[in-house]
């Protein structure tokens, strides 16, 4: 497969989207920041590559120019504006991308029910439309239960080599041998959460509204 090359004065939309990371370039706007929001279970850095950026993350507030980076950690309220004459041009990437993506908080600041599919642009909607839920139900919950016995059998391993590393306290060939094994079941489980995200982020959709695509999100 090739090697993808985006160019941010013209790739301007979800560049990366995979369960593991969502990245793209955007234009920020200049004017007031929008609503804050947050990400349950992601964190979220922003490179500015033009302009200032003023970032609002809780009560504090800096601004940024070109070759500038920021995180932001999970769970912490954040909105970003560009300021000067000029909008900003950034790249911002979320790891992990796990719907619901983003958590959303009205005028006084209560979080609002989940809602699905916010980071889409407009026009944007059911990436596999012609796919009945019912056959992207059954794919989840098998991902749920090959997930489970995995974890079963990690947690079996995991007691296991706890034994064998107490038993081999200063012998490094032998805990070596020890975390191998540690690994080799926790590989298996790690590839497996990502296929249950996977999973879980092409049913989720179906909860997003039909009418009219969400709002896209602020990042």
């Amino acid at each position: 497969m090739p090697i993808q090359v985006y160019d941010y004065r013209t790739d301007l939309a979800n560049l990366i989207v995979d369960p593991a990371i969502r990245g793209r370039f955007r234009q920020v706007a200049v004017g007031p920041a929008p609503r804050p929001h947050s990400h349950d279970i992601a964190g979220e850095i922003f490179i500015v590559l033009t302009g200032q950026c003023e970032f609002l993350v809780e009560d504090e507030r800096v601004t940024c120019g070109p070759g500038q980076l920021i995180y932001v950690a999970p769970r912490l309220r954040h909105a970003l504006h560009a300021v000067g004459d000029e909008v900003c041009t950034i790249f911002l990437c979320v790891t992990p991308h796990v719907e619901p993506t983003h958590t959303l908080y009205d005028a006084d600041d209560r979080r609002l029910p989940p809602a699905y599919g916010t980071w889409r642009g407009a026009g944007d909607g059911d990436p596999h439309p012609d796919v009945p839920t019912a056959t992207l139900s059954e794919v989840y919950v098998a991902a749920t239960e090959r997930l489970a016995g995995l974890a079963a059998r990690n947690a079996e391993e995991a007691r296991r080599q706890h034994d064998a590393l107490a038993a081999a306290s200063g012998d490094q060939p032998a805990a070596k041998e020890s975390m191998d094994a540690l690994w080799a079941s926790l590989h298996d489980l790690l590839v497996q959460v990502s296929a249950l995200e996977a999973s879980w982020n092409s049913l989720a959709p179906r909860a997003m509204p039909t009418t009219t695509p969400p709002a896209p999100a602020p990042s």
